[in-house]
């Protein structure tokens, strides 16, 4: 059977940031798998759209889609980069799933988000304490200071993901970690009210983004010169802040894992669970 990996990702119109965020997890894929085709897709057309205005062609998942099936591919795996579960998740299976049947195509299956199984069952992996394990804890963040992990967010049931992630990380006693998004609950604020109300006091916060992709927008919404910019905000609260402007696409243990979660989708698991 004509086998074939497609990598999708919401994309970056910031050249660096697609270098060392996107770039090397499809690279970590490609490694891991020498005998397959990889490919990678975006998802956002207005990404796609401002990357062809400077003559950087990328195709979107459904135009890759169509040149798979013409060039005769029967079994397809996906790997999405998304971070969670969710709408968007959702749509690009949706979307995907469709050629099923068409033409060459036969079967697809799908790698999951980077947070998906929660370990709510023995046959299931937890996600979130891998990540834990193999990321968070990896950055050695003193007891002392506190870890400020800011994700982007959104308005549908995938931001619950987010709520998860820290109610596992107290259960592993990781205290000092905190999860904030920039769109929806919880946000920044609400960590530094919760603070107050504690009479927490850390020596040092942490900042990094719990994004795969941390871009323009995002470091200036974490990092930027502004007054509203959470940077700003933590030092005029008097935090002294240790700014981590990566992405997560740039971390090993990253890339290692969304290479877990295909290896996982080629072997035919989970599948009737997405």
């Amino acid at each position: 059977m004509k086998e074939i990996i497609l990598v999708t990702s919401f994309g970056s119109t910031v050249d660096s940031a697609r270098e060392n965020q996107i770039f090397p997890v499809v690279d970590a894929i490609r490694k891991a798998n020498p005998s397959h085709e990889v490919r990678l897709a975006f998802t956002s057309r207005i990404v796609i759209k401002r990357l062809k205005d400077r003559n950087i062609v990328f195709q979107n998942e459904i135009e890759a889609m169509e040149s798979i099936a013409a060039e005769g591919y029967e079994h397809i795996i996906v790997q999405p980069t998304h971070l969670v579960g969710g709408a968007e998740f959702d749509k690009l299976r949706k979307n995907i799933m469709a050629f099923k049947g068409q033409g060459s195509v036969q079967e697809i299956v799908f790698g999951r988000p980077l947070l998906y199984f929660m370990g709510q069952e023995e046959e299931v992996p937890d996600d979130y304490q891998i990540l834990i394990d193999r990321f968070i804890k990896a950055l050695q963040v003193p007891v002392t200071e506190d870890l400020l992990l800011v994700g982007h967010g959104g308005f549908n049931v995938g931001n619950a993901s987010y709520a998860v992630l820290q109610l596992k990380l107290q259960h592993d006693g990781l205290r000092n970690t905190s999860i904030a998004t920039l769109e929806n609950f919880p946000t920044p604020e609400d960590i530094l009210e919760r603070w107050e109300r504690e009479g927490h006091e850390p020596k040092k916060v942490h900042l990094h983004p719990l994004l795969l992709v941390c871009g323009d927008h995002a470091l200036n919404d974490l990092f930027g010169e502004e007054e509203d910019s959470l940077l700003s905000e933590l030092t005029k609260e008097g935090y002294e802040v240790i700014s981590y402007k990566k992405g997560l696409g740039e971390y090993k243990e990253i890339q290692d894992i969304y290479v877990d979660h295909l290896a996982d989708a080629m072997q035919g698991l989970y599948q009737k669970r997405l």
